[in-house]
């Protein structure tokens, strides 16, 4: 009878872990998206339960995530510098992390105040959204494109992730972003009085 590898276990759920946080974050972002896109108002209440969620999810890809990499290279920095896949996904998860405490701290707080330049007000918003919505999906593409780690290397993962960057960028300042500047209102001047529009 085969006895059971602690480590390959224990691998096996933080793999388990990582997926199911991978499954939250989604969930969590398209609550996000919900109480943003569904009314003609954003929804704070929804948006800001979205955004505990998804920091939660956020908090538990790097646990488990970093815990795998300690059972499979310890601290050998060597050999991570080796594995230009794992640097990639480490650099779009650094990228992505960045980006969502620019989400909870610069753009969030804008949907809740009316604003004078409503489209303009919507631009870091939907810079923002794009930048977290392409490094999301990207470090799932990372996680899965093994095969292509030797013909892309660091330097083409990342590489193909600016590219997407600029095009996800270009097309929220284009398409989303007015939508947003929708949903934030304006500021009219009346009698002296600033009054939400």
């Amino acid at each position: 009878m085969e006895t059971i590898d602690p480590i390959a276990i224990a691998r096996m759920l933080l793999i388990y872990v990582h997926v199911l946080a991978i499954a939250a974050a989604a969930a969590a972002v398209a609550f996000g998206d919900f109480a943003i896109f569904a009314r003609q108002r954003i929804d704070r209440t929804m948006l800001e339960t979205a955004s505990w969620f998804a920091s939660i999810a956020l908090a538990a890809l790097w646990i488990s995530g970093l815990t795998m990499i300690v059972i499979d290279i310890g601290f050998d920095l060597a050999q991570l510098l080796d594995k230009p896949k794992l640097l990639a996904k480490l650099t779009v998860v650094m990228v992505l992390t960045a980006n969502s405490l620019a989400l909870h701290w610069v753009a969030f707080p804008r949907f809740y105040l009316p604003q004078a330049d409503a489209l303009r007000a919507a631009t870091l918003p939907a810079v923002f959204g794009a930048v977290s919505a392409t490094s999301w999906i990207y470090a799932a593409f990372v996680g899965v494109a093994k095969p292509l780690s030797a013909v892309l290397g660091y330097g083409g993962f990342i590489g193909l992730f600016a590219l997407l960057l600029l095009g996800a960028i270009a097309l929220s300042l284009v398409a989303v972003r007015p939508c947003l500047a929708s949903r934030m209102g304006s500021v009219q001047v009346s009698g002296g009085r600033v009054v939400a529009g």
